[in-house]
């Protein structure tokens, strides 16, 4: 039965909006927003991989050692999340079916944590407000998404930015120090 026509199912989500609602009540109204914006966009991959709907616009022939754009959503704790934007740049690492192997970067340096590794500037990366500015890699948060969740880079030719093999090496030199 389609949840439309459901009239339990649908007293059930009430409920749980309900629940949801009350839990956001004592949060910042942009923390409450930001949330309930993700939520709902969650809910449209769900409904895009239902209906097998085709994705949004990919970069051009991704492949391992591109960085790529990805929405990973508000998530918990201290885990990566998409708190006050919206993605992080990531670095393919697998492409398997529908899933992709990423490993985030970030623009700022993880004191203390032995699976960042500062990859230097990456020139593509950098804007004239970030000019020199590292990436680090954020082993830590490796994890394999769906396609969905990646979207092209806007001003970049083919969406994305390729890593040099001195850079890939780098990376696989580290993951074996840190996994193996």
């Amino acid at each position: 039965m389609k949840f439309q026509s459901d009239f339990k199912a649908h007293q059930k989500f009430l409920k749980i909006t309900k629940s949801i609602e009350k839990k956001l009540a004592t949060l910042d109204s942009e923390v409450a927003l930001e949330f309930a914006d993700w939520f709902d966009r969650k809910a449209n991959y769900l409904k895009q991989t239902t209906q097998k709907s085709s994705y949004c616009p990919q970069p051009d022939d991704l492949s391992k050692g591109d960085v790529v754009w990805v929405e990973f959503g508000i998530n918990v704790g201290t885990e990566l999340s998409d708190h006050h934007k919206k993605g992080h740049y990531a670095v393919v690492w697998a492409i398997d079916l529908g899933n992709v192997i990423v490993i985030p970067l970030s623009s700022k340096p993880i004191h203390g944590s032995k699976l960042s590794l500062d990859l230097g500037v990456i020139d593509e990366l950098n804007t004239e407000t970030t000019a020199n500015a590292h990436s680090y890699l954020k082993l830590d948060a490796i994890r394999s998404i769906c396609k969905r969740r990646i979207n092209r880079m806007s001003k970049k030719e083919n969406g994305k930015i390729t890593l040099n093999s001195q850079i890939m090496d780098q990376i696989k030199q580290f993951m074996l120090e840190n996994f193996i």
